[in-house]
């Protein structure tokens, strides 16, 4: 897009001309104006050029009443004496705010002033380094670094003492075999990882029934092996048969289930299988702990660490040493 042509100079020359002869931005007539300048014995008149004389101005006050001008006018009405007492209660009020000014702004008597201190420069002490404090953003808080924890149960789980395990999910997060979850990790690779989780055991995933620990561990890693889609880049996938080891953690019933997932061959990892622990506790009858442990070929060796830190659970909000 161009923008509208502007326009072009214009010569003065190339324009009609007025009667006259005078053109636009000329500076005066064309030619000189002649005009009968009378003589002064009132006879001849002889022709000049150039404008006519001009007559010396008259004021005509000055034409009336002389070079004093006219008197001066006396006034008439009270409209006056009013201007008059306003004027002066205005002089009163600027010296009376003239006064106050300097008894506000003086000080001792060595003249310093009573100025508030927070003009100074001082840091404000609700800031740090005089920065500005920073809003709550909203997110979640970070996992805490002493555990993982289930606020709503009480329950806190060591980190495993073996393996470079990273936060990934929570606190009370949704979990991917639990509710109210906390969850870490450690990397093999790229896509591949060991998972660990904590968080309460509900009908979302499993079916958990506090009175069959068994049976809810036997559910529960069913879907983890099969229905989660954990193990879906994997090829001729096979489940051993889930052990079950009837315990306690932390005085509690609870039910520790062990399986290996095994396969042919992976796009996501050169490991050709992966162990999965799976602990429930049922912690007053009603609500269940569940926690799990799925680490592959490439964690073998903090794989027994990982389910020592499970079993070392506590309950009401007291971390445990592994």
């Amino acid at each position: 897009m161009s923008y509208p042509p502007q326009g072009q100079p214009v010569d003065p020359g190339s324009q009609p001309q007025p009667p006259g002869g005078y053109v636009p931005g000329q500076t005066g007539p064309a030619y000189p104006q002649q005009y009968t300048q009378p003589s002064p014995s009132g006879g001849y008149q002889q022709p000049g050029y150039g404008p006519p004389p001009q007559q010396p101005y008259v004021d005509p006050y000055q034409q009336q009443y002389g070079q004093y001008g006219p008197p001066p006018v006396q006034p008439t009405s009270k409209s006056g004496a009013s201007t008059v007492i306003l004027i002066v209660i205005v002089l009163v009020l600027m010296i009376g705010g003239g006064a106050a000014g300097y008894f506000l702004l003086s000080g001792d008597d060595e003249g310093t002033t009573t100025a508030d201190d927070s003009t100074t420069g001082e840091e404000d002490p609700t800031t740090e380094g005089g920065e500005e404090p920073t809003e709550d953003d909203g997110e979640d808080p970070p996992p805490s670094t002493d555990g993982l924890v289930v606020s709503s149960l009480g329950a806190n789980t060591p980190i495993p003492a073996s393996g470079d395990w990273q936060p990934l999910l929570g606190p009370g997060g949704s979990g991917r075999i639990g509710e109210d979850a906390n969850g870490y990790s450690v990397d093999h690779g790229n896509d591949w990882i060991s998972y660990m989780e904590v968080g309460v055991a509900s009908g979302v995933v499993m079916d958990y029934d506090p009175a069959d620990l068994v049976a809810s561990g036997d559910d529960a890693m069913d879907y983890w092996t099969v229905d989660s889609g954990a193990f879906s880049s994997t090829e001729e996938t096979r489940v051993s048969t889930t052990e079950f080891t009837q315990t306690e953690v932390d005085g509690l019933p609870a039910v520790l289930a062990e399986a290996r997932v095994s396969w042919n061959a992976s796009s996501s990892t050169e490991d050709e299988y992966e162990d999965v622990a799976i602990l429930l506790v049922d912690v007053d009858g009603v609500n269940g702990f569940i926690g799990i442990a799925s680490v592959p070929e490439s964690g073998t060796d903090f794989y027994q660490a990982t389910v020592d830190a499970l079993l070392a659970t506590t309950f009401g909000g007291e971390g445990a040493d592994v």
